[in-house]
């Protein structure tokens, strides 16, 4: 079957994402965002500033010749009017509103999760503190509060909804996630990568783990495919898990594209989720080859503010300029950043990969040391964890 072109709406994180997986994989792709200027716009073979919502028929006719329509934004009004026009125009959409409805709120998955005795972490006032609270619809780390002690909660109580906020034990141990691509019954999960968040509990780094036990390897997909059934998926979703005691709790799954870890599992594997998704949802005849031994991969944010370099989460990479693709930049294998010669203060995401974890931390420190070179020298490293 012919290659055809695929349309990606939005070019922030999530559409950056996809168009450099599509990128990789050779197809063609055309971005639609209103903004004028978006991060992601040099990643795409053209782009188009035009809002959704005020749909042309021109914008109709792409989206009916293309493979397939990828929504990689979350405006409620954006997704509604994109499942409208697919149901009216028969053009292939990769989103699932049901699935989505149910991910986008951790209140609603929670109690799904809790029908299939799915485990995540306990409910206040069950456990203990520390408690984690986190807006029920909010996206990734954006709102989330740790709560210490009962003073705290009544303060945090007398001020907040319980019906629209998640409060849960907060567990420690190692952070995981998985993605999972199909439609029922015919599910696929992929490469599994260890999560790393900043202060904020933004995620800042995702690694590869070749080395991950078999046996947690197995429950974790068998979770996954579990909440794939659970919620009737029909497109991609990530999950995302805690190892507590050697007991994996579920976090929180999203139905929608992810950042960081697809272009992380790409890099280590050889998969790539955009061709993943051309395959299952347009051209079934296509054959993946992934790499012959898995790689072990660090995909991180950095921000460098004239003698700082702050290791971060991914949040400040929208605050970033237009983002370009920079092979061996600084020793990194690749970069996306907005760095320009002369400029002092940028961004970047930066992939290194190698054969070993000693390997590869090698080659994240050599990375450094270049970038403090690049910035004159003597210069602050912070790389922060979230505030005990």
């Amino acid at each position: 079957m012919e290659k055809r072109y695929v349309v990606i709406i939005g070019g922030k994180l999530q559409g950056v994402e996809a168009l450099y997986l599509a990128e990789k994989a050779g197809l063609e792709t055309i971005l639609v965002d209103k903004n004028p200027f978006p991060i992601g716009q040099k990643f795409c073979n053209r782009f188009i500033c035009q809002d959704v919502i005020d749909y042309t028929r021109d914008l109709l006719s792409l989206f009916q010749n293309a493979a397939f329509v990828l929504p990689a934004l979350e405006d409620q009004e954006t997704l509604r009017t994109l499942k409208s026009l697919s149901e009216v125009h028969g053009f292939t959409l990769i989103y699932d509103d049901d699935a989505y409805r149910i991910s986008s709120s951790k209140l609603h998955s929670d109690q799904a999760m809790a029908q299939y005795q799915v485990p995540v972490p306990l409910y206040y006032p069950k456990g203990t503190f520390p408690y984690v609270a986190k807006p029920s619809g909010g996206s990734c780390s954006q709102g989330v509060q740790r709560i210490n002690d009962a003073a705290s909660m009544a303060v945090f109580l007398k001020s907040h909804s319980r019906d629209q906020w998640v409060i849960q034990e907060f567990l420690e141990g190692p952070s995981y996630s998985i993605e999972i691509i199909g439609t029922p019954g015919h599910y696929d999960t992929y490469h599994i990568t260890e999560l790393f968040m900043d202060e904020e509990y933004d995620c800042k780094r995702v690694l590869s783990r070749p080395d991950l036990k078999k046996s947690l390897k197995n429950r974790f997909q068998t979770i996954a495919l579990q909440l794939g059934k659970m919620v009737q998926l029909k497109g991609i979703m990530d999950v995302e898990v805690i190892d507590h005691g050697g007991e994996l709790k579920v976090l929180e799954i999203d139905a929608r594209i992810p950042s960081q870890t697809p272009i992380t599992v790409y890099h280590a594997t050889g998969i790539n989720m955009m061709m993943e998704l051309y395959r299952k949802f347009y051209d079934p005849s296509i054959l993946v080859k992934p790499l012959a031994k898995e790689r072990y991969v660090s995909l991180e944010q950095v921000e460098v503010n004239g003698n700082n370099i702050k290791v971060s989460g991914e949040h400040i990479m929208t605050q970033s300029g237009t983002l370009f693709l920079q092979e061996g930049f600084c020793g990194a294998d690749e970069a996306l950043t907005d760095y320009e010669p002369g400029v002092h203060c940028w961004r970047a995401t930066l992939i290194h990969c190698a054969d070993s974890a000693a390997a590869l931390e090698k080659k994240r420190a050599q990375t450094f040391d270049a970038i403090c070179a690049l910035q004159g020298g003597n210069t602050n490293v912070i790389d922060l964890e979230p505030v005990s």
